[in-house]
């Protein structure tokens, strides 16, 4: 895959599927949650989970101006 075809995958996740999320949703720690949760030995999965992870980290760069991390939690006030 070229780098032309992954941007292009991280930005139709993005369109279709985090630019619009709530900021509740976004502040977790994505990373955290795909070492717990995503377990896949699907190479097709692990490639549109990585996807997704890179679109929410993108958009957390967007809002935020870093990637949250359990230990960097965005709090309020």
């Amino acid at each position: 895959m070229t780098l032309e075809e992954i941007i292009k995958k991280i930005i139709d996740d993005w369109k279709f599927q985090v630019k619009d999320m709530s900021d509740e949703e976004l502040k977790e720690d994505r990373s955290e949650w795909m070492k717990t949760f995503s377990q896949e030995n699907d190479s097709e999965v692990d490639l549109d989970s990585s996807i997704h992870t890179l679109s929410i980290e993108i958009e957390q760069l967007r809002r935020y101006q870093k990637i949250i991390y359990k230990d960097s939690l965005i709090t309020e006030g």
